[in-house]
């Protein structure tokens, strides 16, 4: 009854066996061994038209796992095509035993020479030309026949291996493109295209001999006059004839012939001439000129010939060559029928022009306003009115029928003279200038017992109006009586131009003494030193001296104490009374007056300006100074 029992385990190992039982290529190719430590190589050799390969292995214990270049592949089967290189190409077989662990790597090193094809499939000229066939050892021949009118030609070579290299008389070109052209001299060339292997050492020449034909080219490709005319073409037998009219001021003409052939020879009138180049003058006379322009070719025997039949009319010129105004005027075009209109812009201040018509035509005359004028001299006095005036050149030209209008319409601007010329009290006061901003202020005291005053101002344009504290005043009458109260009294006469646009404020404070005085303020005193201008206490010096050449000295106006008062406005004005600068907060440095003007930039021209300077003193009450400056480079 008592037993006991005994359990045997027997674990049978996996397979190491990675042998392979064959190994073969597709295409087939006998497979060399190498011997090397625990694994075999082996090696081929294809043609250079093999251009890939398979492997076949085939396993001695079907367990095992097979890769070639790292590729799976079944035993027995092929593997993926595996494409190969000019020159050694390494193939690795690897097969892997069942127990994952065993490898043995089976090496194929397959070589695939380089190319021995020197051959082409095609050979072609541009421009196209058929080819003969001549026969030479080892080699093709061929011959060509151009026109004389083919100066070059190109070469395209097509190779039968892409690895070939082309050379076309010693350049190198690339198989299917075109060689650079190729100069052909009259006669036989020869153009030899060498193709090499890529082995670099075979080689195949092509030889083409091209036969380019002597010129009969009688031909021109352009003909012309100068002066430049249009030519209508009129044919003729065997050449061809042409017609063309020129002005009447054409007194001689040239002609230019340019040969397609440059080898032709050409004659006009007789007298030889280059392509391309004018003949000599040749006189026209009125009416038809027959010019005849001989072309040779080059064979000596070809000709043709052209006419230019030319015709001379009498003149129809009634054409200006320029027309301009005094003073001098730009004149702006408005285009009319048959004619040209300008218009142009004068000041009030112009008060009359004169026309200066040239004409194109010495031959033709001239009408301004329907007075005889000559040909580059200036018309009479022509009286403007303000507004648009106009006024017409007519040209007659030489056949007395041909005529042109030239009409200028010149606006004289209404006056912006909104000056005066006097400004006056009564009871006379002697008025101090201050000036202000864009206007002019004076000053006046009066005795108390003066209570009431009138202004009488005059205009320097008479076209002007002027109003007094806002009351219509004649020029150079006085105005309503203007009451004055004790103390300061603003009067303010504004003159208005005649554009209605421009004004200019002249502002008079008269001071009413109080009750027992004749006078309100003090008198301030001014000195003028030799360089400058100084208003007693106030620090002010006014250099007169600006010299903006770089030298450091004087290269801008220096005012000394200026800082002081930075509530400051200052300008300058040239003789004829144009501002050229205006500033507030004049400095010294950031603002500061070197010569340029502030209103359009621009570097004004030496000489004498006047300058007026206003500012706030620390105890708030405005001062004015003015004085002159010497601007020198």
């Amino acid at each position: 009854t008592t037993t006991k029992t005994y359990a045997i385990s027997v674990t049978r190992l996996p397979s190491s066996d990675a042998l392979l039982s064959s190994i073969k290529t597709t295409p087939a190719r006998t497979l060399t061994i190498v011997a090397g430590p625990s694994y075999k190589n082996y090696t081929a050799s294809v043609t250079n038209a093999t251009k890939s390969i398979t492997v076949t292995p085939t396993l001695q214990d079907a367990t095992a796992m097979i890769s070639v270049n790292g590729f799976a592949v079944a035993s027995g089967s092929q593997s993926q095509e595996i494409f190969l290189q000019v020159g050694a190409n390494v193939i690795n077989t690897v097969v892997t035993a069942q127990d994952g662990t065993t490898t043995k790597t089976y090496t194929i090193t397959v070589t695939r020479p380089k190319s021995s094809d020197a051959l082409l499939t095609s050979l072609k000229l541009t421009p196209t030309s058929a080819l003969t066939v001549v026969a030479g050892p080892g080699y093709v021949n061929y011959t060509a026949a151009v026109a004389n009118t083919t100066s070059s030609v190109t070469v395209t070579p097509t190779e039968q291996d892409a690895t070939a290299t082309i050379t076309v008389n010693g350049t190198a070109v690339a198989s299917g493109a075109a060689s650079a052209p190729i100069a052909l001299a009259l006669g036989n060339n020869t153009i030899t295209t060498v193709v090499t292997a890529q082995d670099g050492t075979t080689t195949k020449s092509y030889i083409i001999t091209i036969n380019r034909a002597e010129s009969n080219d009688a031909l021109l490709t352009s003909i012309k006059t100068t002066p430049t005319s249009s030519l209508t073409v009129v044919t003729g037998p065997s050449y061809v004839n042409y017609t063309t009219t020129v002005a009447y001021t054409t007194s001689t003409i040239t002609i230019t012939p340019t040969a397609q052939d440059i080898n032709a020879t050409i004659k006009v009138n007789g007298t030889a001439v280059t392509s391309g180049t004018a003949s000599q003058p040749i006189a026209l006379a009125t009416g038809s000129n027959a010019i005849n322009t001989v072309v040779t070719a080059q064979d000596g025997v070809t000709t043709k010939t052209y006419t230019i039949t030319v015709t001379r009319p009498q003149s129809n010129d009634a054409l200006l060559t320029s027309i301009k105004l005094t003073p001098a005027t730009p004149l702006t075009v408005v285009a009319g029928p048959s004619y040209v209109n300008y218009t142009a812009s004068v000041s009030h201040t112009t008060s009359s022009v004169t026309v200066t018509p040239t004409l194109q035509d010495a031959t033709a005359t001239i009408k301004v306003n329907g007075v005889i004028v000559a040909s580059g001299t200036a018309s009479g006095a022509i009286a403007l009115s303000v507004g648009a005036n106009t006024i017409n050149t007519e040209v007659t030209a030489q056949d007395g029928v041909t005529t042109k209008t030239y009409t200028i319409t010149v606006t004289r601007a209404p006056s912006t003279d909104a000056l005066l010329t006097s400004i006056k009290t009564t009871p006379a006061s002697s008025l101090t200038i201050v000036t202000g901003p864009d206007y002019v202020d004076y000053t006046a005291s009066v005795h108390n017992t003066t209570s009431s005053v009138t202004v009488t101002p005059t205009a320097q344009d008479a076209t002007a109006t002027i109003t007094v504290n806002g009351i219509t005043t004649s020029s150079g009458t006085a105005s309503q009586p203007i009451a004055l109260a004790v103390g300061p009294n603003t009067i303010n006469t504004v003159v208005t131009a005649q554009d209605g646009i421009t004004t200019k404020t002249y502002s008079i404070t008269i001071t009413r003494a109080i009750t027992g005085m004749n006078s309100y303020y003090e008198p301030i005193s001014v000195t003028k030193p030799t360089d400058g201008v100084t208003i007693e206490n106030d620090g002010i010096t006014v250099h007169q001296a600006v010299s903006p050449n770089g030298d450091g000295i004087n290269d801008y106006l220096a005012i000394d104490g200026i800082t002081n008062y930075p509530n400051n406005n200052l300008k300058i004005i040239d003789r004829s009374g144009l501002m050229v600068y205006q500033t507030k907060g004049y400095d010294n440095s950031s603002k500061m007056f070197d010569g340029h003007s502030s209103i359009n930039g621009k570097m004004q021209l030496p000489g004498t300006y006047f300058y007026s300077l206003d500012y706030m003193a620390a105890d708030g009450e405005a001062r004015h100074k003015t004085g002159y400056i010497i601007l020198k480079y």
